[in-house]
């Protein structure tokens, strides 16, 4: 550990906030990735937000980091309005000193650095015990719950009324007639089936993730995922394990961009495109997960998707399709303004068809990432950001009103109207990824 680390450490101890902070951004400005600096700032700190930007950085130095992930997921889990969402398997008693990233549970808030009442002063050495902050032992040690995120609730209910309602109306005319009660039995199983379609769960638990259906169930461990995929039409996440079983999380479910998030916390390699696509594997896939070192994120293959152009482009009918459709309609409009006369009904159909079609040419087509640069560009001009000039970037979601939920990506710049990106053939979930590992890695530079 620095030097200066272990200074700050015993002025933090001392309530010296100030003073620890100075020594950490001189250790911060000869070396911007010292893990242990970054993990001491994001324990004095009290700000969520800037707290949260810190642990991301350690994520994006160090990826196996396990104390910026845990502190992450109870920051999520907190977030959610929940209790902490794991449980240490068994109180440490007397954890080894040797750096801030050895420390099993990891102070969150400055009143974890102030020292408790003692009739004297407590010498440097003390100070440095001190900082270890022995978890206190749970009254009861109870098993890990997990993060579960499901189909709306009021979308489940609604279906099985009318599952129930069409079967009992069934069930009741084939006792007068068998004949007449098929309509009614055979509409209730049809919605019955739909129900099944639409009760996915998905389980995240610290080992791995897990999803279940009303016939089937598959896990995964972060470890074993060696790819991923993103399936629009078939409105699910594919994970591929190392022996080719595919794992489905459906885009359905409440909270799926917190489920994206989360797997890019765990696994942000997963996101990196132009290692994947290079085909050079990365430290997950490669036999190296348990040897990784914070040195294996800063390795040429993986800092390659922000040194060279990344290009994210919609397909031309992606893009205009929307305009080849609405041609018909403004022929009809055409035709009921000059054959039929009907001037009301041919204006407003046309005036529909040009606000669809317009859309087309206000959305973002093109994105392409270079170095610490972000460029947009659409059909009416380009736009260009940097890392800094970006305020957030997150995944959201809409839902129809019949239930059918869809995600995108939303870009909130510091100056300007914030903007969406949707419908590239890489998926929305790749590209929200992809876009966090750059903003992460530039941001603060």
């Amino acid at each position: 550990m620095h030097p200066l680390v272990h200074s700050a450490i015993d002025a933090a101890n001392r309530g010296e906030k100030n003073k620890a902070m100075e020594y950490l951004k001189q250790v911060l400005a000869t070396d911007p990735r010292n893990v242990d600096a970054w993990l001491v700032i994001a324990a004095i700190i009290d700000q969520p937000e800037r707290k949260r930007q810190c642990l991301n950085r350690v994520l994006s130095l160090d990826p196996t980091n396990q104390i910026a992930r845990d502190e992450l997921l109870e920051m999520d889990r907190a977030a959610l309005g929940s209790k902490p969402l794991f449980a240490p398997a068994a109180p440490i008693s007397q954890p080894t000193y040797r750096t801030a990233a050895s420390l099993s549970n990891y102070p969150t808030s400055t009143s974890a650095f102030e020292p408790a009442p003692a009739p004297k002063q407590p010498t440097p050495v003390q100070s440095q015990v001190q900082l270890q902050a022995t978890p206190k032992p749970l009254p009861q040690m109870r098993p890990e719950k997990p993060l579960v995120f499901k189909y709306p609730l009021f979308w489940r209910i609604f279906m099985y009324f009318f599952v129930a309602f069409f079967g009992c109306v069934g069930l009741l005319i084939a006792s007068q007639n068998v004949v007449n009660s098929l309509p009614f039995l055979g509409l209730a199983l049809l919605i019955g089936l739909t129900a099944m379609a639409f009760s996915p769960k998905v389980e995240i638990r610290e080992a791995g993730i897990r999803t279940s259906g009303m016939l089937s169930s598959a896990e995964v461990q972060w470890s074993d995922i060696k790819s991923m995929k993103s399936s629009a039409i078939k409105r699910r996440l594919e994970l591929f394990k190392s022996n080719g079983e595919i794992i489905q999380v459906s885009t359905q479910v409440s909270g799926y961009p917190r489920i994206v998030e989360i797997i890019r916390q765990k696994r942000p390699d997963l996101f990196d495109i132009s290692a994947a696509s290079s085909g050079k594997g990365n430290m997950y896939t490669s036999g190296g997960y348990e040897q990784a070192s914070s040195a294996s994120y800063g390795s040429p293959a993986h800092t390659h998707a922000f040194s060279d152009v990344k290009t994210f482009k919609k397909s031309l009918f992606a893009q205009y399709g929307v305009v080849l459709l609405m041609i018909p309609l403004c022929l009809v409009s055409v035709w009921l303004i000059v054959s039929r006369r009907d001037y009301f009904a041919g204006i407003g159909v046309g005036v529909v068809a040009l606000i669809f079609m317009s859309l087309s040419f206000f959305a973002i087509n093109l994105v392409k990432v270079q170095n610490n640069r972000l460029s947009t560009e659409s059909f009416l001009g380009e736009k260009q950001f940097t890392a800094r000039q970006i305020k957030s970037i997150s995944m959201k979601t809409v839902r129809s009103r019949h239930g059918i939920a869809s995600n995108y990506v939303h870009v909130e710049p510091i100056e300007g109207n914030a903007f969406s990106l949707s419908g590239f053939p890489e998926g929305d979930e790749v590209m929200y990824g992809f876009l966090m590992n750059w903003w992460d890695a530039h941001r603060n530079k």
